[in-house]
């Protein structure tokens, strides 16, 4: 929203204020002053009785946050006309309105809640014995009101925004990823299905298997070209084989008898086959296009990153599966470009996404966000993967040359920060614990891997590349 609409907004905010005495005005915040904490007790004691609201406000840290910021969110509301600040007041409810967006939570659910502190409003009001408690009533409905109308404005245009984005997504990823993947991720099934043969046959007494869902087929198909086909018919039943082979590659690791495993593997066999060939009719549709890749290093560029993100913490969170990310950025680049030219910082950079991709999974992202700076994301991956991700890829940079084609060669390294998803809906906050940690690797002496602390507040870390 630009200027020229805050503007009007904090005017129209003004106007509402100025309908009122300057004693209703103080009168009113004495009031939110004290039932504040009723009044937010309120809000969330009924929403959370709506099925959809337990999705985003289930985590006991989500919700200690979020009381705190509602709390000051009436309290900033109200002492609004004694600070004359009603611009920043409006700023503050498009970026709320904003967050709910990226979040995904339901406008209809906050407007609910509203109303259920409208509703507590009157019922305190009717326990008090000053002239003016209607009055204040009446301001409390009209701020509270308004608020909520500029918060819809900024949800509805970041929301419109957000679904553009992943609609292109979708298909960038359709035309782009699954095309690239081809020939890898089917022999990845086939690897899969042979290793399970080969044990069978082995007559190992005892052996463990991964799950179809959890190889690298499995997290390729089920994180990332499930997805960019969203909405066929193959995709569907694809997930719904690799479900059943799990079922069956479980059974055939209990199976008592070998001719009862044999007759199992043959089940498998039959399954993948038909998973064959709904892939071949998904790849026939399948393209290259450039539009969401970084032309240097063809990594994926920050174009999809909240859509890419958003997408997997919500698998993450309906699916309890951890999920990681890794934030790089290389040391000291500026004297790379300094000493050896930009065309030797360039070659740095391709390595740089050749390494990344070649440590991670197919169904893992690697981005470049611009200048020197990396992401990884990590999907079914706890910290233990991905702290070993991390350092293989900090020693590799370290223990390499890179050469350039006037002769001259140098080596670098890179400073990496390791992220653990907490489980908070607001991808933003995921991203920033992992540019905290990079930032903390970057100021306790570069060339390491750091882990993002909880406690650690981005805040307070500044550092020059």
């Amino acid at each position: 929203m630009n200027t020229e609409s805050i503007a009007v907004l904090a005017a129209q905010w003004k106007s509402v204020c100025q309908d009122f005495l300057i004693t209703d005005l103080n009168d009113t915040f004495q009031f939110i002053q004290a039932h504040s904490q009723t009044l937010v007790y309120e809000f969330y004691k009924n929403i959370m009785q709506e099925k959809e609201a337990s999705y985003f406000l289930s985590d006991d840290i989500v919700q200690n946050r979020l009381k705190t910021t509602l709390n000051q969110w009436l309290i900033d509301c109200f002492q609004v006309p004694l600070q004359q600040n009603f611009t920043e007041i409006v700023e503050k409810q498009l970026m709320v309105g904003k967050v709910h967006a990226r979040i995904g939570i339901p406008s209809w659910l906050i407007m609910r809640g509203i109303g259920e502190i409208e509703k507590k409003v009157f019922l305190l009001q009717t326990e008090q014995t000053q002239e003016n408690r209607l009055t204040i009533a009446a301001y409390i409905v009209q701020i509270l009101g308004f608020a909520s109308e500029i918060m819809c404005r900024s949800y509805e245009v970041n929301l419109e925004k957000n679904n553009d984005t992943k609609h292109t997504y979708r298909l960038f990823s359709a035309m782009q990823d699954v095309s690239a993947q081809k020939d890898k991720q089917r022999s990845s099934l086939l690897d899969w299905e042979n290793e399970l043969m080969f044990k069978v046959f082995s007559d190992e007494p005892k052996f463990t298997h991964p799950l179809l869902s959890k190889s690298e087929f499995g997290l390729w198909f089920i994180h990332k070209a499930a997805y960019a086909f969203t909405g066929t018919e193959q995709v569907s039943t694809i997930i719904d084989r690799i479900h059943q082979i799990d079922l069956l590659s479980q059974q055939v690791l209990n199976a008592a008898k070998k001719d009862k495993a044999i007759q199992l593997i043959q089940e498998i066999r039959d399954k993948n086959r038909e998973i064959q060939h709904l892939v071949d009719q998904l790849f026939q549709v399948a393209d290259y296009i450039d539009s969401g890749s970084d032309s240097l290093t063809q990594l994926l560029n920050r174009r999809y990153l909240s859509t890419i993100v958003s997408r997997e913490i919500n698998f993450s969170r309906k699916n309890n599966a951890p999920l990681s990310l890794l934030a790089l950025d290389a040391d000291h680049f500026k004297r790379i470009n300094d000493k050896f030219g930009h065309a030797a910082g360039d070659l740095a950079l391709q390595f740089i996404g050749e390494v990344l991709l070649e440590s991670i999974k197919g169904s893992d992202y690697a981005f470049r966000i611009g200048g020197e700076e990396f992401l990884l994301l990590l999907v079914d991956s706890d910290l233990i993967r991905a702290k070993e991700i991390a350092e293989q890829i900090r020693s590799r940079i370290q223990e390499t040359t890179v050469g350039n084609r006037q002769g001259s060669s140098f080596n670098f390294t890179v400073s990496i920060g390791c992220a653990l998803y907490d489980g908070h809906p607001d991808y933003q906050r995921f991203l920033d614990a992992a540019d905290t940690a990079l930032y903390a690797a970057k100021n306790s002496g570069r060339n390491r891997v750091y882990v993002a602390q909880t406690e650690l507040q981005a805040s307070t870390m500044t550092v020059q590349s």
